[in-house]
């Protein structure tokens, strides 16, 4: 599945440049996104239109498109709060944890 292949490599990438001060939060960034890959694998809590949104958010991720996954979060986290639970707290965590990472901020610079 898409989302899972992109969403563990995204971690993984937050995990490695993350500064040891973010080490908790990406902890608990993972066992978040995890929750998700769990609703996912179950078939429960998320609607057909979410998974596909969910889709659309993880490869806008993967293509650092992060104003276009922000909206879809923003539209997900806003219109189906009821899908939401534990997992999407994860995007937040991810996106802040890369935007405060040295390394990010040193990329932008290059």
């Amino acid at each position: 599945m898409p989302i899972y292949e992109i969403l563990s490599a995204d971690m993984q990438r937050i995990r490695g440049r993350a500064p040891t001060s973010f080490k908790q939060q990406v902890e608990d960034a993972d066992r978040r996104l995890n929750l998700l890959f769990d609703h996912l694998n179950n078939g429960d809590l998320l609607k057909p239109n979410t998974v596909s949104d969910m889709a659309d958010l993880a490869r806008a991720i993967q293509a650092r498109d992060y104003e276009a996954a922000r909206a879809i979060h923003v539209d997900i986290l806003t219109n189906r709060t009821d899908e939401c639970g534990q997992w999407m707290v994860s995007y937040q965590i991810n996106c802040r944890v890369y935007r405060l990472s040295p390394s990010n901020r040193m990329n932008r610079l290059v």
